[in-house]
């Protein structure tokens, strides 16, 4: 399998990259010390097409997707190159294109047209909340915030957090526990329009160390009356057709790009340090692009299978994309470190913001229970590639 990029990518990668380095790159600084949202970079991905890239062909966009298995790279490669400039940013387009590969997924055409409206037209961004309080102790599907089913819809009740792009979009995905049926079976997935009553985004509790730009807000939800025609598909729906397993590459390219941000940084930088000559700085540098290439390879590998038949192998290599991207990027924050000196962490440069958002960022992904899922796949274990952590074995082998 080649894993050179033919023109069509090179193209994308091209028109990312001139993004990443002019639009996103002037404004970085200013939204990690707001903790604001990169418009200007949704106004100049939309202006180029990009905003569009995973809206389906037929409802105005590129259809880039790891659901339906086309042309699945050409949002890898878009994130990779945000990422190489600002983590955060490179969050806000990521949950993005998850979610329109969601939407693409489970919408009627008339759903269609409505949600993927806004953004062919405006370039506006779709939010997706699923994270609650207390979720990782309780479990993937165990949501705490309610849907009960009224006559024509459903009235929700909770508090979310983690809301990428909420307090920017016209459309938010949001998941809940419905009163039909019993978990997973009743993990429900709705639509929810900006301005809704009863639905509150509360931005100011986005203030974190570390992927600030990726403002994420907490929703709450009083009463809130979703129709039928804004339910995606019905309960159980979600963990009935195992989608989660296909939004661990977004994870894999966002810490990739990020890792080859720093590397970038060091070449630019050794030459006016006068440290090219070292000896263990050449041997640094040399094994930082061996394991760039190497999790390069392995994420496109992995977002090529996608567009094959062998969805369980596609399962496994996203698995362990992610993994080793996430361990790159963690390597190369110790070994750059060492290699520019303490003096690149001032704030005059940039490289104190890639650390403090892959040190952030890297914890959203269980790096052990990653692990351990592919140590299931390897020993020939059941495995669901959906969840963050799977029970411990209590069977014993029989004697």
């Amino acid at each position: 399998m080649d894993f050179e990029l033919d023109k069509h990518h090179q193209e994308f990668q091209e028109k990312f990259r001139a993004i990443a380095d002019t639009a996103v790159a002037k404004n970085a600084r200013r939204h990690d010390e707001n903790a604001s949202v990169p418009v200007e970079m949704m106004e100049t991905l939309h202006k180029a097409g990009l905003m569009e890239i995973c809206v389906p062909k037929d409802f105005g966009g590129h259809g880039s997707s790891f659901v339906t298995g086309h042309d699945p790279l050409s949002f890898i490669i878009g994130i990779e190159e945000i990422a190489r400039v600002d983590m955060g940013a490179a969050h806000c387009f990521q949950v993005h294109g998850h979610s329109c590969m969601l939407l693409e997924h489970a919408c009627n055409d008339d759903q269609k047209k409505r949600y993927f409206g806004p953004v062919v037209d405006k370039g506006t961004p779709i939010s997706w909340t699923g994270s609650e309080f207390g979720r990782t102790a309780r479990g993937q599907y165990n949501l705490q915030s309610d849907a009960i089913k009224k006559d024509g819809g459903f009235l929700l009740n909770g508090v979310k957090n983690y809301g990428t792009n909420a307090s920017v979009a016209d459309w938010n995905i949001v998941a809940l526990s419905s009163d039909q049926g019993e978990m997973p079976e009743n993990f429900l997935l709705v639509m929810i329009p900006a301005g809704a009553e009863g639905f509150e985004v509360d931005a100011s509790w986005w203030d974190p160390t570390g992927m600030r730009s990726a403002v994420s807000p907490k929703l709450t939800l009083k009463d809130v009356f979703v129709s039928d025609e804004d339910i995606l598909v019905g309960p159980g729906y979600y963990p009935r057709e195992q989608l989660g397993s296909r939004w661990h590459l977004g994870f894999g390219a966002s810490h990739l790009g990020a890792a080859q941000g720093m590397f970038d940084f060091i070449l630019e930088y050794l030459p006016k340090r006068g440290t090219t000559g070292d000896p263990h700085s050449q041997r640094a540098i040399g094994e930082m692009k061996m394991r760039l290439t190497a999790a390069r390879d392995i994420l496109y590998h992995a977002g090529l299978l996608w567009s094959g038949d062998d969805l369980a192998k596609a399962e496994e290599y996203s698995l362990m994309a992610k993994l080793y991207c996430i361990m790159t990027a963690e390597w190369m924050i110790s070994e750059t470190i060492r290699v520019v000196g303490s003096s690149a962490l001032l704030k005059t440069y940039d490289l104190e913001r890639p650390v403090r958002d892959i040190h952030i960022h890297s914890t959203h992904a269980n790096l052990y229970s990653t692990a351990q899922l592919i140590g299931r796949s390897a020993l020939g274990m059941e495995f669901d590639s959906t969840q963050q952590q799977i029970a411990v074995e209590t069977k014993k082998a029989n004697a």
